[in-house]
């Protein structure tokens, strides 16, 4: 069967990636206009305590957009079939016959028009 460029489509669409990718492109961008440049500007003139507090406060909001990502890409990639694979059903053991044993057999019903064929 030809391969055609034009037919093939991929098993997974990549725009669920491309989406949550651009969702978290918005969400840094949002974090850093709104908290951490006006952190940074208010740092200059702080005191000590305060630059602490500030200083908890980003570290607080980057693990918080670290963990966002991370569980983002755990269900946009499915990690979890890696370590939790389906559970199958039992496998049937193969029975194997002897080819030409079954061809002879099938030889003679087939060219007996006596016997009844298993073919309708």
């Amino acid at each position: 069967m030809p391969h055609d460029p034009l037919l093939f489509r991929p098993a997974r669409s990549v725009w669920p990636l491309v989406i949550f990718l651009l969702g978290f492109v918005a969400l840094v961008w949002l974090v850093s206009n709104r908290f951490l440049l006006p952190a940074m500007v208010a740092a200059q003139d702080a005191t000590t305590e305060q630059k602490r507090q500030l200083m908890a406060y980003s570290r607080l909001l980057l693990a918080i957009v670290l963990f966002v990502l991370c569980v983002g890409m755990l269900m946009i990639f499915r990690v979890r079939r890696f370590f939790f694979p389906r559970s199958l059903p039992s496998r049937q053991k193969t029975e194997y016959i002897d080819a030409w044993a079954e061809a002879g057999r099938r030889l003679n019903s087939s060219t007996d028009p006596n016997s009844e064929s298993e073919n309708p």
